[in-house]
This record gives structure tokens, C-alpha cells and sequence, in this order.
């Protein structure tokens, strides 16, 4: 099964992984919204099956956050592609993976990737954490 992790907005973080018995980098991207999407779209395409892609969840706020139509947009876009292709859908919450993909446990397994605003860490941390759940990774390798 191979994974794809979207941390959607106006700049999307993008992770995909292949599940194999080592546990190795996924291949990590930043990219504009519809560059995401695209990348998305050609990957589903050209797949059999068995993509599980996973999606940060985005709930607009009244406050301090500003609005931001492109990580809905993106949110769609993406979904409508796994329709589309017949591959799975999930989101998740910042939370759920900010509390269990921390900075400590992506640097302690190799798959931390600094960049300019941590888009692609946002990404790994969903594709982990999906992975853990499904039974890829099994939470006593990452200790």
C-alpha cells in the first residue's frame, strides 16, 4: 500500500510513502495549491489501487486565523480526485497529528525535512500518524 499526505493551503506539504519492511524517508514536497492538486491527480491516475491518502482537516474560525478558501479548495479538489480514481480518503485533525508525530519522534526516525514553513513536516506527520493506525508501522519501531 502506498500512503499520500496533504497539509493543504495556500502552500500544501506533500508526503508519499510506499510501505516496505524498513522504515525509510517518505519523498516530501512543498508546492503551490494547484501544483499540489495536479500532483495529486497524476498520481491517482496512474495507480492500480491501494493509495490511502490522508488529508489535513481545515475548519474556518472567526478570530485571529484568517480565512483561507485554498486549503478548502484543495480539501475538495483532493477528495473529488480519490472519487474519481477509486482510492481511499481520511482526514485528520492538526491536533491528532501535532500530538502524535511530534518534531523529536520525525528527527528520531529520519523523516524530519526543515523547511521554510514546515509544509512538508505537516504533510509527514498525517502519513505517519495513517500509517500507525493502519497497521504499516507498528508504534514500538518508533521509540
Amino acid at each position: 500500500m502506498r500512503y499520500l499526505a496533504i497539509d493543504p493551503g495556500k502552500m500544501c506539504g506533500v508526503a508519499m510513502r510506499t510501505v516496505r519492511d524498513v522504515v525509510v524517508p517518505p519523498g516530501t514536497w512543498e508546492w503551490p495549491a494547484w501544483e499540489a492538486v495536479q500532483f495529486v491527480d497524476d498520481v491517482l491516475s496512474t495507480a492500480d489501487s491501494g493509495i490511502n491518502v490522508v488529508v489535513e482537516s481545515f475548519v474556518p474560525r472567526p478570530g485571529t486565523r484568517t480565512w483561507q478558501p485554498d486549503a478548502l479548495e484543495v480539501i475538495g479538489a483532493v477528495r473529488w480526485t480519490c472519487l474519481k480514481y477509486h482510492h481511499e480518503f481520511e482526514l485528520q485533525t492538526p491536533a491528532q497529528a501535532k500530538a502524535f508525530s511530534t518534531n523529536e519522534k520525525l528527527k528520531r526516525i529520519g523523516w524530519y525535512s526543515p523547511t521554510k514553513d514546515g509544509h512538508a513536516n505537516d504533510a509527514v506527520r498525517h502519513l505517519l500518524l495513517a500509517m500507525v493506525r493502519h497497521g504499516d508501522i507498528a508504534k514500538e519501531d518508533l521509540v
